[in-house]
């Protein structure tokens, strides 16, 4: 298998072979919106799904089966099966006639060779007798988006090897801040947070999906399920740093926050920044096995 060192230019490499604007020609003849905003999905999820490799690339190498959980247009699902990694991705089929639908469709039918394993199943409903066990399980910014998220998390964890272990990264909406909007947001309040935030034309489909999902929700869940969890440190510092280097994610963070992003960044302060616990910061990630397993 592959390193870390040669995963990253690969997956770039895989990338910008992707014939992102036929691709986007196509469905926006199909659904007839603007080939733009087609081209502006493929190219957020592509850039996601670097984010993603790197929340997992150091655990691949010991995994004899893999899921990727809400794998959204399964760029990196495909990426990874192309490269021999025995990886499923999940993503649940929803409509089927939409612009994401279509687009995740397109994709998989430029890559049809791969024969990527794709179960389009929401993650509640994984089941150890029809789906099996995996010994590496993750998703990126997908967790606070499922409704029942402590339901799937008891799925997910049903379906690990008994050395497995999940890796997830989401918003901790501890810290009163909604990345996909870019607005404060007051998780008790939602509608009072519509009102004050929102603008008046914004699309509503995410922020009603959303579970304000927390740090201490999964601590207590995990507690509760005899399960161990540990979250990764630095992580304020890192989308602050994200948000200074990555154009396309700046784009999605502009304002007060890319303001604060950049002076964080060239502040000496920021090795205090980076020593702000989890509890306290968002994004989050964090790390979920069975009890007695390290």
């Amino acid at each position: 298998m592959n390193s870390i060192n040669t995963l990253k230019p690969a997956l770039q490499t895989f990338l910008e072979q992707i014939p992102f604007e036929a691709i986007a020609s196509d469905v926006a003849f199909k659904t007839g919106k603007p080939a733009s905003e087609i081209l502006a999905l493929l190219n957020t999820y592509a850039n996601e799904s670097q984010v993603s490799l790197e929340l997992v690339a150091d655990h691949l190498a010991k995994a004899d089966c893999i899921l990727e959980v809400g794998a959204g247009l399964c760029l990196l699902s495909l990426f990874l099966k192309q490269q021999d990694y025995p990886i499923t991705a999940l993503e649940p089929a929803i409509g089927g006639y939409g612009i994401f639908e279509q687009t995740r469709d397109a994709i998989l039918d430029h890559f049809s060779t791969l024969q990527l394993d794709l179960l389009t199943i929401p993650a509640q409903q994984l089941s150890e007798n029809e789906h099996g066990n995996f010994d590496l399980i993750f998703s990126n910014n997908v967790m606070e988006h499922i409704p029942e998220w402590s339901v799937a998390i008891a799925a997910m964890a049903n379906v690990l090897t008994s050395d497995g272990k999940m890796r997830h990264a989401c918003p901790n909406y501890t810290v009163p801040y909604e990345p996909h909007y870019g607005t404060p947001v007051f998780r008790h309040f939602r509608n009072l947070s519509e009102r004050l935030f929102l603008n008046r034309d914004a699309d509503l489909e995410i922020w009603h999906s959303l579970n304000f999902i927390t740090c201490g929700q999964i601590r207590c869940f995990c507690r509760n399920q005899d399960l161990i969890c540990a979250f990764d440190k630095g992580l304020l510092y890192k989308a602050f740093q994200r948000i200074h280097d990555d154009p396309v994610f700046q784009k999605r963070h502009q304002g007060l926050i890319s303001f604060i992003a950049n002076l964080v960044v060239k502040s000496p302060f920021r090795q205090l920044v980076s020593s702000i616990p989890a509890s306290l910061s968002t994004p989050m990630i964090f790390e979920i096995h069975r009890a007695g397993i390290k």
